[in-house]
């Protein structure tokens, strides 16, 4: 299994995947959560932050900031996450962290080598 998520993982990297990471980007932007209506976010949120109470406007501000980043998807007064949305900007991030490292190592190894 480890073996199969390394291939993957070699696959999204290569920079020949572009096209393929807009495929996947549009497969997952189909998945979407239940819509959840405010008051029970309300009581998940207080449950989490037992000590205080967190005020009605605050999840409302909180849930609009989502809206506009896509996180979540507001309709009908319920909330839902964007599933796929939030999976790609994991991936994206990922990939660019990935490259970064790469890029570091790269670097690292020629400073060992100009240093000898």
């Amino acid at each position: 299994m480890v073996l199969d998520l390394d291939v993957a993982f070699a696959k999204l990297t290569n920079p020949r995947m572009t096209a393929g990471l807009m495929v996947l980007h549009s497969l997952l932007s189909q998945l979407k959560g239940e819509p959840v209506e405010p008051r029970e976010i309300r009581k998940s949120v207080d449950e989490l932050v037992s000590k205080r109470s967190v005020s009605k406007q605050s999840i409302t501000n909180a849930a609009r900031r989502l809206d506009e980043a896509s996180i979540i998807d507001r309709k009908e007064n319920k909330y839902a996450v964007n599933y796929g949305y939030l999976v790609s900007v994991l991936l994206n991030t990922l990939l660019e962290m990935n490259e970064r490292v790469t890029t570091l190592e790269e670097e690292v190894e020629l400073l060992k080598i100009t240093n000898r």
